[in-house]
């Protein structure tokens, strides 16, 4: 009966981790893995944590350059904005990724951000609007 319940708790513990498997636990926070192709982005996780320490590992698994941009809130068509003003308007970004680069980026969504919806962009021209775009969610407290 014992053997039975700690295999029955092992298991019961592996599908909770299973279960929140988004993100991953480093010294410097939770790992997000997120991948920049022609033209997407996918991201181990969508939904974050104000106060959190999140480091985010962005991979471009594409052909061509793109930048990763965590923006405030979905800001549409931006074409005629300088890179300059779009680097303002951002909670973090990198720059330049090259095809087959790595890069990481550490963040931390500050309480501010609670209850609201920013998204993960890029925008080198005719990126953002060929569907470069990733909705995330920020929980309430």
């Amino acid at each position: 009966m014992k053997r039975f319940l700690a295999v029955f708790l092992l298991l019961t513990f592996a599908l909770v981790l299973v279960g929140c498997g988004q993100t991953t636990s480093t010294s410097k926070g939770h790992t997000v893995n997120v991948t920049l192709s022609e033209f997407k982005i996918e991201t181990s996780a969508s939904t974050f944590q104000p106060g959190t320490a999140y480091q985010f590992s962005v991979t471009n698994t594409g052909k061509t350059d793109h930048e990763f941009m965590i923006l405030p809130s979905s800001q549409g068509n931006m074409s005629g904005m300088s890179m300059d003003d779009m680097d303002k308007m951002a909670l973090a970004s990198i720059d330049t990724i090259h095809p087959g680069e790595t890069k990481t980026l550490e963040y931390t969504f500050p309480s501010s951000t609670a209850g609201t919806q920013p998204e993960f962009a890029c925008y080198l021209p005719g990126h953002y609007e060929a569907g470069m775009k990733q909705d995330i969610h920020i929980r309430q407290p």
